[in-house]
């Protein structure tokens, strides 16, 4: 889609630490000579680990510390959403998300994948981070580029259902949101396992690929502590499946997200 192609690509330091994370071979002095090169991203990596989010008192004066202190998926994370932070900010109606609701998702997504990552018996990707915080990226173009008329009619969905709602893109568009978000990937050159949990979040057995599970439970986890957009009871649910390849019981849940309930909170207080 044209539209996609339309989008500004993203900042060489970005591109760089996402193709550095999809290597799997990298370590935090890597990390650092992507991040000191861009000094405002420097500055808010510092201010972000040396802040209350970061579970320490005690602080740190260089890159490579402030990435050993956050960690290098939460510090790609950290990158992602500040490079699209104003994207991500804007109204989408289509969806009932207000101002500054998709970033609140996207940054509660991403909260918790962390939170899946400490304790999930599994090993969970760096690039999921990124992924979780840019799953939805589909939804901006629906408010950049898509008509009134349009915008109605998926309003007119999504009051139906999911399932209704994911039709409605996919006859509106010709694919669905999470497919759409693939497709910005791509032209923004992300990794291919990124663009895979993107495209695969609603249904994370078709990506086949355990990134697209922590994606998938990571969404669900985020709409449980009440961001993004519900349409029906079962998107509160997370898929058997995505839970059992990833070893997690239904039960373990409910302290996931308190945890996520605490930190989303702590991270809107500092940043929001």
């Amino acid at each position: 889609m044209k539209a996609a192609r339309d989008l500004a690509p993203l900042p060489p330091a970005l591109v760089q630490l996402s193709a550095l994370v999809a290597t799997g071979s990298y370590s935090p002095t890597d990390v650092e000579a992507i991040v000191r090169l861009d000094a405002p991203l420097t500055g808010r990596l510092m201010q972000y680990a040396n802040s209350a989010a970061s579970a320490s008192y005690v602080r740190v004066g260089t890159v490579r510390d402030a990435v050993m202190r956050v960690g290098v998926g939460p510090v790609l994370s950290f990158v992602v959403g500040t490079a699209l932070r104003p994207e991500l900010l804007q109204a989408i109606p289509a969806y009932g998300l207000s101002e500054g609701e998709l970033w609140r998702h996207s940054v509660a997504t991403a909260l918790a994948c962390e939170v899946i990552a400490q304790r999930a018996p599994v090993e969970v990707p760096p690039d999921s981070f990124t992924a979780s915080l840019l799953h939805d990226i589909g939804k901006i173009i629906l408010a950049r580029f898509l008509d009134p008329s349009h915008q109605l009619e998926l309003a007119a969905a999504r009051e139906q259902g999911s399932d209704s709602s994911l039709g409605a893109e996919s006859e509106i568009l010709g694919m669905h949101h999470g497919e759409l978000g693939g497709l910005i990937g791509s032209h923004w050159n992300l990794p291919p396992r990124v663009i895979r949990a993107i495209t695969h979040h609603h249904a994370p057995t078709a990506g086949n690929d355990v990134i697209c599970d922590v994606v998938h439970l990571a969404n669900v986890l985020a709409k449980r502590v009440g961001t993004g957009s519900v349409m029906t009871a079962s998107d509160l649910d997370a898929d058997p499946g995505a839970l059992e390849r990833l070893g997690f019981a239904a039960g373990r849940l409910p302290p996931m997200i308190e945890m996520v309930t605490h930190r989303l909170a702590e991270t809107v207080e500092r940043f929001g």
